[in-house]
């Protein structure tokens, strides 16, 4: 019985490591490239943008992708682990060690995380005090650049398409019967349109993600504690966005290598 459960977490950890070094290493330059060097240069050339817009919209692309991979980075790279922490609020048996009240075991990373928030499967690491910040940060910077790519992907599609070739092939994906109606087979206007589909459904995604966590934050709770929340008033929110931020989060939502310390003033290790 131990040995299943100890070869599913081991599955488990080894699948989310794939795919979190294929986000890192894949995915995400991937995605900047085609965005950069194809997308970019056929809107301005078909709607007549200047260079001068044009070179204004690669450095916010730019600037969003460095915080993405900045804050992904320095989220997977901050250590969550209470190892070594003195402290006797109370003891977990599966660490076999002593931690603060604010502290939750994690099944799947086996450690106490200090304030954790929840195990992050696509970045395969544990959200806690530490590294909070650049989570929500990348989720953030990745709804607002989502939505960046969506307003350009969206006019790079119509450029593949004449008249109102675009909704019929809108229909014919969202209905599939109407690809036996039109005489038109499969063609790659279909995959434009479902690119343009899943874009903006990841839009969605992160934007309530964001939300969903920004309101977490303001709160003074943890995903984990929301669920018992919902009374909770909303009071002290500035103190609330410093324990996660930083001191000078001004800069730490600007940068990601922002030095920003975190006040230590609400946790208890002793």
């Amino acid at each position: 019985m131990y040995t299943n459960i100890f070869k599913r977490r081991t599955c488990g950890r080894f699948l989310e490591k794939s795919f979190c070094y294929l986000l890192i290493f894949v995915i995400n330059p991937s995605f900047f490239i085609f965005e950069i060097l194809v997308v970019r240069p056929i809107v301005v050339k078909t709607y007549n943008l200047s260079q001068y817009k044009h070179v204004f919209h690669i450095m916010c692309s730019t600037f969003c992708f460095i915080n993405i991979i900045g804050n992904m980075m320095l989220c997977i790279l901050t250590g969550t682990s209470l190892k070594g922490t003195v402290c006797s609020d109370s003891y977990c048996a599966q660490c076999e060690t002593n931690r603060p009240a604010a502290a939750w075991h994690c099944a799947t990373c086996n450690t106490c995380v200090l304030r954790r928030d929840h195990h992050c499967f696509f970045l395969s690491r544990c959200i806690g005090l530490q590294n909070q910040r650049y989570y929500i940060l990348y989720v953030g910077y990745l709804f607002i650049a989502l939505g960046y790519s969506t307003y350009y992907n969206y006019y790079y599609i119509l450029t593949k398409f004449e008249d109102d070739d675009l909704y019929l092939s809108v229909f014919r994906v969202l209905n599939p019967l109407l690809r036996y109606v039109t005489p038109e087979p499969l063609a790659m206007k279909e995959l434009y349109v479902l690119f343009l589909f899943l874009n903006s459904g990841l839009v969605i995604w992160s934007g309530v993600l964001f939300w969903f966590h920004m309101r977490n934050v303001f709160r003074g709770v943890t995903a984990r504690e929301y669920k018992h929340s919902r009374g909770v008033a909303w009071v002290e929110m500035k103190k609330n966005f410093v324990s996660v931020f930083g001191t000078r989060w001004y800069w730490a939502i600007l940068w990601p290598l922002a030095d920003s310390p975190l006040p230590t003033g609400g946790i208890k290790y002793d």
